[in-house]
């Protein structure tokens, strides 16, 4: 069981993985990191013994086929399948869509600022605000559309950045670095 919890650990980059806990060490657990950390936690369980640990997480999800009532009840999510490598996906369609909402809120405010205040300054008419205004909810439409679209986060992505980091630190080291080990004076 452990060896599956380490490799989680290095496909998607989580800080730390417990398991075999009681109920109550959960709880304890995730209210002492939570306070730590102000706050960004995600509980992920199976739903037995679950409930008060996912509820004092910041988000609880829950693995919904082996999930009592209680605990399907105060997580935030709720994976159909028992399958948690669906999680990294829930987290980048949750980024996904908190961004498209900032868009969309960002969009539709410029749209009516610069329709509405020419406007009220004379320098449109009044059908031309109005049919700009329902252009920017068109907008607004359009980019909601692309929330159908998948996430861009996979774990080859993720694989890919840390190769590319890794890369560029060597490349770094060995522009600016020695290889003989010895050290060089720094011209004044």
């Amino acid at each position: 069981m452990n060896q599956v919890h380490g490799e989680l650990q290095m496909l998607w980059a989580i800080n730390e993985v417990y398991c075999s806990l009681k109920p109550e060490d959960k709880l304890n657990y995730v209210k002492s990191v939570s306070r730590v950390t102000g706050g960004g936690v995600i509980m992920v369980g199976d739903g037995i013994n679950d409930a008060p640990a996912l509820a004092a997480a910041t988000v609880g999800i829950v693995l919904a086929q082996r999930a009592s009532a209680t605990a399907a009840a105060v997580a935030d999510v709720l994976l159909l399948q028992d399958n948690i490598s669906e999680v990294p996906y829930c987290i980048a369609k949750s980024r996904q869509t908190t961004s498209l909402v900032k868009q969309s809120v960002a969009l539709a405010l410029s749209c009516i600022v610069l329709a509405a205040l020419p406007s009220v300054l004379g320098f449109l008419p009044l059908w031309l605000t109005v049919l700009l205004h329902e252009g920017g909810t068109l907008l607004v439409c359009l980019n909601s559309i692309r929330a159908l679209n998948n996430p861009a986060w996979s774990s080859k992505h993720d694989l890919w950045q840390w190769v590319s980091k890794f890369k560029s630190i060597l490349a770094f080291l060995r522009r600016h670095g020695t290889t003989s080990g010895t050290i060089k004076a720094a011209p004044l």
